[in-house]
């Protein structure tokens, strides 16, 4: 039998966070509001439910929007329908109740015969949903109510578009590998986080690169630690302070300019205080060092 020949989608997939771990009744609940949400998101966008085609995957959807669809429009105002919605949801239930997802966003050819899709952008895209990063960039945003990740090809055509609406600076990237060892980077924003808790703030080699003679190990790499470097998942250490100039009573530290009045060190190594008498004048009052030299 022929395959039928594919058509183009944007492709939408969200997935509940936790959602195995709650009770029955709460998992019926949850099943069911998250359509409200995605009906309520989707209207935001301009798009009706009806004209989707929707897959149910238990903890979460699938939906293929037409490929007609503005690509910026959708990004846009999808993650603020999904954000509003989210928010009216956590206002009417209790804790364990609270819905909080991992949405995705990818654009590709999907075969459709009868119920069933076949994809590789389907799975790339469910692959970047389950990312390891991504799930750990969800839990520590403990205020927010879903994270988001996009394809590459999606932040390459529409992200760094700089249309209105869409922040470039909202986005990093976010590394990993698959379990067939295939590297993957998906690009990750929280609405309302000036940029997603967890990640390195430059990328680094890609993640098949890591370990390898003369790569760089280093706050890049990969990105499926906490921290976003070592692998253990451990932040890098802050930059030493450079000490630029000292004016008087000031010292200048750091490429930020941090100025620290009220005391000074001079070149005997030694700190010296302002001490102010109660009359009103000023001293300097010397303190030794304490550690012997």
């Amino acid at each position: 039998m022929v395959a039928p020949d594919p058509l183009s989608h944007w492709i939408v997939l969200l997935d509940i966070e936790d959602f195995s771990l709650r009770p029955v009744t709460a998992q019926a609940t949850l099943h069911e509001e998250l359509y409200h949400v995605v009906e309520f998101a989707l209207a935001r966008a301009g798009l009706d439910l009806d004209r989707c085609l929707v897959q149910d995957r238990g903890d979460g959807v699938l939906i293929l929007v037409p490929s007609g669809t503005s690509p910026t429009r959708l990004l846009r105002e999808l993650v603020r329908g999904l954000e509003d919605a989210l928010v009216e949801h956590r206002g009417k239930y209790n804790d364990d109740h609270r819905m909080r997802l991992r949405a995705g966003l990818h654009q590709g050819v999907v075969i459709q015969q009868g119920e069933r899709w076949t994809s590789d952008a389907i799975n790339d895209l469910a692959r970047l949903v389950d990312a390891k990063p991504v799930k750990q960039v969800l839990a520590r945003a403990r205020r927010a109510h879903l994270v988001l990740v996009v394809s590459e090809e999606i932040h390459r055509s529409v992200v760094l578009g700089r249309f209105p609406g869409i922040d470039p600076a909202a986005y990093l990237p976010a590394d990993f590998v698959t379990k067939h060892d295939e590297p993957r980077r998906g690009w990750v924003t929280v609405p309302g986080y000036p940029a997603p808790p967890g990640l390195p703030a430059e990328p680094g080699e890609s993640p098949r690169d890591r370990g390898r003679p003369g790569g760089i190990s280093g706050t890049g790499g990969d990105a499926g630690g906490v921290g976003g470097g070592a692998d253990t998942g451990s932040p890098a250490p802050p930059p030493m302070p450079h000490i630029h100039d000292v004016t008087g009573s000031q010292i200048v530290v750091g490429d930020g300019a941090l100025a620290v009045s009220g005391d000074y060190v001079e070149g005997d190594k030694n700190v010296h205080h302002h001490t102010h008498g109660v009359d009103g004048t000023v001293g300097l009052r010397r303190v030794a060092p304490t550690d012997g030299s």
